[in-house]
């Protein structure tokens, strides 16, 4: 996800965050629908996907399943 200036957006786009998750788009539109991602709405139709949240969110769900096992 590095830009040529180097600078990598702390922002992400849906199809940015799903390449950056290596899962399917459709599954990140479920996933903001049911609300089970944090993500951010500007407007109407801009969605946007912070970075840290998004690596947060994902320590999370290894530490539930790690404490489901």
């Amino acid at each position: 996800m590095m830009k040529k200036d180097n600078i990598e957006p702390r922002l992400l786009t849906t199809q940015q965050v799903a390449k950056y998750m290596n899962i399917p788009l459709s599954t990140i539109y479920a996933m903001v629908q049911r609300k089970q991602i944090p993500f951010k709405r500007f407007g109407t139709k801009s969605i946007r996907f912070d970075r840290h949240a998004i690596d947060k969110w994902i320590d999370e769900q290894y530490s539930k399943s790690y404490h489901m096992n």
